[in-house]
């Protein structure tokens, strides 16, 4: 019966552990969500715009641009640069595969264009306004490093068990 209350309070524990910390994750943003990183239909400059202002990002977080057929997500440097969809740019950094995931590491707005043909100006462009993480200044855990501490406890609350178990045998 011990063993039972022991597991229980565990979990419990565990429970709770997870509720603190799934505000500390940093969260990845699939740019467009289902529609993608594409030109929107109608060459709708407001498109993406809508899109980004529906989520709050934070440092710490990424943008994932998914696409399919021909397509880059360049991140430009200044607004006049995506304003003006400058493929020219001085400073810029293109990622030309699809499924790129660019990480926010720094306060202030991310500007990105498609460098492809005229998409910019048909819409395809994206700013992104990120804040600052959560009050804490610690690092958020990702998704990953968190699901490695869950299975790590696991393991140990496994060898606990069979320990209990042998241990109640030899009695």
């Amino acid at each position: 019966m011990a063993d039972h209350r022991f597991s229980l309070s565990l979990v419990g524990l565990l429970m709770v552990a997870m509720a603190f910390l799934k505000g500390a994750i940093a969260a990845d943003y699939e740019v467009g969500d289902g529609y993608g990183w594409d030109v929107p239909s109608s060459n709708s400059s407001e498109y993406y715009p809508s899109w980004a202002n529906r989520y709050e990002f934070k440092v710490g977080d990424s943008a994932v641009f998914n696409w399919t057929g021909n397509h880059t997500a360049a991140q430009v440097r200044n607004q006049a640069d995506y304003d003006n969809c400058n493929t020219n740019a001085t400073e810029m950094t293109l990622y030309a595969v699809a499924g790129v995931r660019v990480p926010f590491t720094t306060e202030g707005f991310h500007y990105f264009i498609c460098t492809v043909g005229t998409h910019c100006e048909q819409g395809q462009k994206v700013a992104f306004d990120v804040i600052a993480a959560d009050e804490s200044s610690a690092p958020r855990a990702t998704l990953f490093s968190l699901s490695m501490f869950l299975s790590a406890v696991a393991i140990i609350i496994q060898a606990m068990s069979i320990a209990e178990t042998i241990v109640y045998a030899e009695r």
